[in-house]
């Protein structure tokens, strides 16, 4: 029999989710609650809090019928525990949305439109899609309670803060998790609806036991009322318990009891009022946590379902339709806990039985979730396991993760670990969701398997390798890839082709380290044909996060920006598969950075923050990371930009990664020297964890942001230690010679290197290299972030350009770059001096002009520095940047220069 619980039309969308239930007749209209609401018009979002049983979803309801009655148009969504795959969850909002736009008559915004120029926040793309309705709209969000995982949290956190006009968004939720509301509250853009607001008053209470039979007294209804406190669920109860001589009776007793006594005791008198067959129809039935006629006649093991079904929602026994089709059904959650209680401890053998029926029902429409609720809740622990090896290759593939890992944790250990197949899919999730403490008993088992063929889905290398890079251990995942064959398997499909392509990005990722850019290359092909054969997304995003890193560390940054939006852009069309977006964004996010495309980057930072944080690989997720720190820092935000490195700090602390903690200590040593704070550099410096190093001196492509060899370099400038410096500077060249953004950085240090030694000419030389190998690549941030040492260097460059009379073409570009530099700096090229003599091109401080005073009466540096109380290299700072802004290169030159501006005598 056909599974009527399978998808819609839309993959992955179940249509139900997205129905407002059917409203049911006899229900009291909330008038009073519902003037309440009216009485806030201001308040864009309403949430409704109480535990279950106040008729939360009634009051949505009658919500979502004034709003329509008012010209809003009206979406739907209930929430379910499958939503926290925030995959899944996204799939259902963007359908949601295009249901809207549908009954607008508008045209949906295609997938890879808005999203894709924005790249903003998950909460400007629902915001984009439903503004784009372009009508007043009514949000009704049902058992928001569900809800739980933090990627979704966040995303909740932001749309409610930022819920625009012309939308109103409706909660229903039994509790709430920090969202951030206490200021729309108080702002009043928020209404909060608790239990004691939903209960029902005295007259609404009269009003539903109003037309009883036979009639109650007034001292019956007293006692109703005040034994329920107006608790919906419970008035139902007695409404249908009545019947009973037995609770009519207790009416006449002392006592109430707890709330959950009180619903069980009437919820048993009215199992007891029903014929045999209802009770047995309702006992089985409710173990469903939803139910349609065919289901539950395969359950029964009977026909006339859809009839009974129909005849128990009329009777007001806690039955509500799910859909306008009256196809399905579910049971109000208190009543169908307590038929489960009474089912569970009258026939156990029964509700094995109901679940084992419901899941050969499920398994005939490969309803794979709905197969696992209730293969485990009837203990059939096997065929739960075998439903998930089956299962777990289409999760891993299309990057649900979170589904599998909550899968996977309901079953025991030995359950996965003797099925290899479902051992190592289920690694694969928890290698990516960086689960150590579940992930390591899995791998000690599938270490002591032995190794296969690549080919073959039992051979657990593959993930084992990427456990070692999940775990920073580079050096670890070389030696098990190491012993893998190296020939193609094109033909493969599947999962197994989804792991060779994992392990070709992995070959690629080693050879990457290592500056083989030609053979990385070659793997990257062959992980594009493995992924196009897998149809997997997750393996897709590492393959163009590594392709476009290749490219920036061979110097290509317009290509690698290309490649990156386009590898974003089939993964926003599959609505965000999160985790195959984690390495690509954090990629991305590091190239907008170089380029000072800081708008954007900061943008996609923001929108893909939770994920990168959840589930990138540690060289990835630092990238990111660090590039969001520069961006703060950029801004003025320096509070910001140490929030975000202790935030990576820690994650880099609880994984225990090495590499990412080292590089996170050399990134806070560069601050500190950027703000000439030498001894605060010095011992950060001295914190820094040491790693082992990479065969033939590779570089983790994380290192080359920043990391240990180019921040001792640095350091030893800083430090005045110049023949330190130029001898780690020379070896570093030597190593990197086939890295070519590695050398524009190490060529810049070198210039750097040239001026401290009282080298101009020679600095120009290094700087003149550096500008060469940049040719028209929008690298920027590479020179911006060597500060105002360099920027002097650049100004100097380009005062000499502007002298020149003649110019030629490779002369004219590199005129052309550093005008684009020292605008991207915050210089004013309008007001360049043309030489010295002319206007500075900065304010000069006091500092500088007590030491520019000094200098004309030709003291030295150490004199200076005794006189004003300061160290050397605070003088030596101070006339870096008064070089800098005199357009000069000398102590001559500047003394010149100030004498002529009159700065001093």
């Amino acid at each position: 029999m056909p599974n009527t619980a399978a998808p819609s039309p839309r993959p992955g969308v179940y249509a139900y989710k997205l129905q407002a239930p059917p409203a049911r007749g006899g229900l009291i209209h909330r008038q009073a609650l519902m003037a309440r609401i009216a009485a806030h018009p201001e308040a864009r979002l309403v949430l409704l809090q109480a535990p279950a049983g106040h008729g939360k979803t009634t009051c949505l309801q009658q919500l979502r019928a004034i709003c329509e009655a008012q010209g809003l148009l009206c979406g739907w969504l209930s929430c379910d525990e499958a939503d926290n795959d925030s995959r899944r969850f996204f799939l259902h909002l963007l359908a949601l949305a295009a249901d809207l736009a549908q009954a607008a008559g508008r045209a949906p915004l295609p997938e890879d439109g808005a999203i894709l120029t924005s790249r903003r926040r998950r909460s400007d793309w629902i915001i984009e899609r439903l503004q784009a309705v372009e009508r007043p709209l009514a949000l009704f969000i049902d058992e928001f309670q569900l809800i739980h995982h933090p990627t979704l949290i966040g995303f909740f956190r932001d749309l409610f803060e930022r819920l625009p006009d012309g939308i109103r968004l409706f909660v229903g939720s039994r509790s709430l998790p920090e969202l951030g509301l206490s200021r729309l509250l108080v702002n009043q853009q928020a209404l909060m609806i608790r239990a004691e607001d939903l209960r029902f008053s005295r007259e609404e209470a009269e009003a539903f036991l109003g037309d009883l039979q036979p009639a109650l007294s007034s001292a019956e209804r007293e006692a109703i009322f005040r034994r329920t406190e107006g608790w919906p669920a419970a008035l139902q109860l007695y409404r249908l318990a009545m019947a009973s001589p037995v609770v009519r009776q207790s009416l006449l007793e002392t006592g109430q009891g707890r709330p959950r006594e009180l619903a069980e005791y009437l919820a048993d008198n009215v199992l007891a009022l029903q014929t045999p067959a209802v009770q047995r129809f309702l006992l089985r039935s409710a173990l469903l946590p939803r139910l349609c006629a065919p289901l539950c006649d395969a359950v029964m093991e009977d026909s006339g379902s859809q009839a009974q079904l129909a005849e128990l929602e009329r009777a007001g026994l806690f039955l509500r339709g799910l859909d306008a089709e009256g196809r399905w059904f579910k049971f109000h959650t208190l009543f169908a806990s307590f038929l489960a209680e009474q089912l569970q401890a009258r026939e156990p053998d029964t509700v094995r039985a109901v679940h084992h029926r419901a899941a050969d029902w499920h398994a005939a429409s490969q309803d794979w979730e709905g197969v696992m609720h209730h293969a485990l809740a009837a203990g059939e622990i096997d065929r739960a396991a075998e439903t998930l090896e089956r299962w777990s290759a289409d999760l891993v593939a299309a990057a649900a993760l979170v589904t599998l890992e909550r899968w996977s944790a309901r079953l025991p250990e030995e359950a996965i670990t003797r099925r290899p197949r479902l051992a190592v899919r289920t690694a694969w999730a928890l290698v990516f969701l960086r689960r150590r403490s579940r992930l390591e008993p899995l791998l000690q088992a599938l270490r002591a398997r032995p190794p296969g063929s690549l080919a073959e889905t039992t051979d657990p290398r593959i993930v084992l390798a990427m456990a070692q890079v999940g775990a920073d251990d580079p050096l670890g995942a070389h030696a098990i890839a190491s012993q893998w064959p190296t020939e193609p398997a094109p033909e493969l499909e599947g999962f197994a082709a989804f792991e060779l392509g994992a392990a070709s990005n992995l070959r690629a990722f080693l050879t990457l380290a290592a500056g083989q850019f030609d053979l990385a290359r070659e793997y990257l092909v062959q992980a594009r044909v493995y992924n196009s054969r897998s149809q997997a997304s997750f393996s897709r995003g590492y393959t163009m996060a590594l392709e476009g890193l290749s490219l920036m560390a061979q110097g290509q940054l317009q290509a690698a920006l290309e490649r990156y939006a386009e590898g974003l852009q089939p993964i926003r069309r599959e609505v965000d598969k999160s985790h195959a977006a984690a390495a690509l964004v954090s990629c991305y996010v590091w190239a907008l950075y170089e380029a000072n495309r800081l708008d954007e980057a900061e943008a996609l930072f923001g929108q893909y923050h939770p994920t990168i944080a959840e589930s990138a690989l540690p060289y990835f997720l630092v990238l990111a990371f660090v590039a969001m720190a520069r961006i703060h820092a950029v801004r003025g935000r320096a509070g910001a930009a140490e929030a975000v490195l202790d935030e990576v700090d820690t994650l880099s602390h609880e994984q225990g990664w090495k590499r990412p903690q080292q590089m996170i200590v050399w990134e806070r040593v560069r601050r500190a020297l950027m703000a000439g704070a030498l001894e605060r550099a010095e011992a950060l410096a001295a914190l820094a964890p040491s790693v082992e190093p990479l065969p033939g001196g590779g570089v983790m492509f994380g290192e080359d942001l920043e990391g240990e060899r180019l921040g001792r370099i640095r350091l030893a400038l800083h430090a005045g230690q110049l023949e330190r410096a130029a001898e780690l500077l020379a070896d570093e060249q030597t190593q990197q010679r086939e890295r070519s953004l590695r050398q524009l950085r190490l060529l810049l240090l070198e210039a750097l290197l040239q001026q401290a030694r009282g080298q101009p000419n020679a600095a120009q030389r290094s700087l003149r290299r550096a500008l060469q190998r940049v040719g028209r690549e929008p690298w920027q941030r590479a020179f911006l972030d060597e500060g105002e040492p360099l920027l002097a260097l650049l100004r100097q460059a380009y005062q000499s350009r502007l002298s020149m009379e003649t110019r030629d073409s490779a002369e004219e570009s590199e005129r052309a770059l550093l005008e684009r530099l020292l605008q991207a700096s915050g210089m004013d090229l309008s007001r360049a001096p043309a030489g010295p003599g002319s206007e500075p091109l900065g304010a000069i401080t006091e500092r500088e002009r007590e030491i520019l005073e000094w200098l004309s009466r030709g003291a030295s540096n150490r004199d200076i520095a005794l006189r004003l109380a300061v160290s050397e290299n605070t003088v030596k700072f101070h006339l870096k940047n008064l070089y800098s802004k005199l357009a000069v290169a000398s102590r001559l030159q500047a003394i010149s220069s100030a004498r002529q501006l009159g700065l001093v005598e």
